[in-house]
Formats: structure tokens, sequence, C-alpha cells
């Protein structure tokens, strides 16, 4: 039986549609994430950054998102050409997304906005059946700590520490000038509506040769440090002031006095 090379000509196509389907299935990738943990702070945006090596086309590939849990929940799925969320954990319906621009350059990275504090945690790439390593976010850096003074209490002076908008816990530490830890009462804590914790910590101190003392807050997880001094007044302030105040009262009774002849002589 003889063949043309018309006839032939004819399954070139479908020979080029079967070698290319047979390179796609038999090529193979890895799936690779950052190496540090990603620090996120609450309320901002945040990309988890994953890609292909070799930065092959991801546009037809399926590409998933899970957070490690005891049951590795959905955060984000991309298949058939399109983000299918149906099954995504509540908390993050309407603030993931993918590049669909970039997907073509193998760029599978996932953007979260607005961060939350129940954000924190460990996620996972997977694309086709090739899966990223482990990613995790820390969030997120509090404010600045605030020290009150609230004057004498317990036999000492009363002072509070406080600091705002962090995740994970961090812990509090009062020192004196010289570094030391000082005992202190217990911290206490609340969340907000966003998760994030404010901490207070009280300590009662006596007057030293500096009167300074320092109000560390510290998460040892994202190796934050933010720290506050404060000098209290010693005794030979407080006695300037109680004279200052004295002699202030004095010469205001003198004044009122005064006034109080040169009316009574007027009338």
């Amino acid at each position: 039986m003889k063949i043309s090379w018309s006839e032939c000509l004819r399954f070139i196509p479908l020979l080029l549609q079967l070698t290319t389907c047979v390179f796609f299935f038999t090529e193979r990738f890895e799936v690779l994430g950052p190496a540090d943990p990603v620090v996120a702070v609450a309320g901002e945006d945040v990309v988890l950054p994953c890609y292909l090596k070799p930065n092959i086309s991801a546009v037809d590939l399926s590409i998933q998102w899970l957070q490690l849990d005891s049951s590795n929940r959905l955060v984000h799925l991309y298949q058939d050409h399109e983000d299918r969320n149906e099954n995504q954990i509540p908390s993050y319906r309407g603030r993931t997304s993918l590049f669909p621009e970039e997907l073509r350059n193998g760029n599978t990275s996932l953007k979260v906005k607005n961060v939350k504090g129940s954000d924190n945690g460990e996620y996972k790439c997977l694309v086709q059946s090739a899966e990223c390593h482990t990613i995790s976010i820390f969030l997120a850096i509090g404010t600045q700590p605030v020290i009150s003074n609230e004057g004498y209490k317990e036999g000492g002076i009363s002072l509070v520490c406080e600091s705002k908008g962090w995740y994970p816990q961090p812990e509090v530490v009062w020192m004196d000038s010289e570094g030391h830890s000082l005992p202190a009462g217990h911290t206490e804590t609340h969340t907000d509506s966003m998760d994030l914790f404010t901490v207070r910590r009280r300590v009662i101190v006596q007057e030293t040769e500096t009167n300074r003392f320092t109000c560390r807050v510290l998460q040892q997880q994202l190796n934050e440090i933010k720290e506050t001094m404060t000098e209290i007044p010693g005794e030979n302030v407080i006695c300037f002031c109680i004279v200052l105040i004295c002699v202030l009262i004095h010469l205001y009774e003198n004044e009122l006095r005064y006034l109080f002849i040169c009316f009574f002589w007027l009338n």
C-alpha cells in the first residue's frame, strides 16, 4: 500500500499536537518560595512569593494555596483558567488574588489584602502535583511603648507600660538603668477586632541614683524590639516643687491681702 506525500502531510499537525502534549506532561519543574518567613503588618497587603523553576507558564496548571493546620484549609484555588474559591476559608473571602499577567512567567505568588491577626501561620503552594516549601507569615510590629506614672502606690512609684498592635503576643520586660530585669506584675493582654494584642504591665519602683527605668516590648519570632525610657523625679526635685508651690501660695495670699486693702481704702 502506497501513501502519498500529501497524505503524510495531513498527519503532521496531529503529530505536533501529540509531541507538545507529551512534552507538557513530562517536563519537570520545581515550586520555589522564600527562604525566610514573610513579615506582614496588620491592615496592609502582603505577597506570599512562589514561582516555578524553570519559569514555564502556569496558565494551564492548577494552583492551590493552603493554610497549614489540622485540616490544611483552602486559601485560594486557580483551576481551568479561573479562580474557584467556593470552598475558601470564609475569613479570606475577597482578600486573595494571584497575578494573572505573571502566570505565563511561572509566577504563582499569592496576594493577601488587609492582613488580619488570624492570617498568622504557615502556608503551602501546590502547583499541579508539585508543592512549594512551607511559607510562614508573621504579624505584626506594634506601637512604641507608652509609660504612665501613677504616683505613689504600695510603698513605691507605680509605672505602667502599654503597647498596641502586636501579633503574635509579645513579651513585656521592665529594666533599671543598667539593663537588669525588674520584678513586675503579670502582663495584662486583650485583643482588638483584628486579633491584634495590646499588652500592659505595671511595676513598682524605688528611687535609684539615676531614677531611670525602661520598658521593653519584644517579639522573638519577629526579632523585633521596641522600648521606651522614663525618668522619675527624685526627693530633691519633689522638695523643690513643694517649696516652690508654698512660695507661690504665699505670694498669692499677699497679693489677695493687698487687693483687699486697696479695695477697702477706695471705698
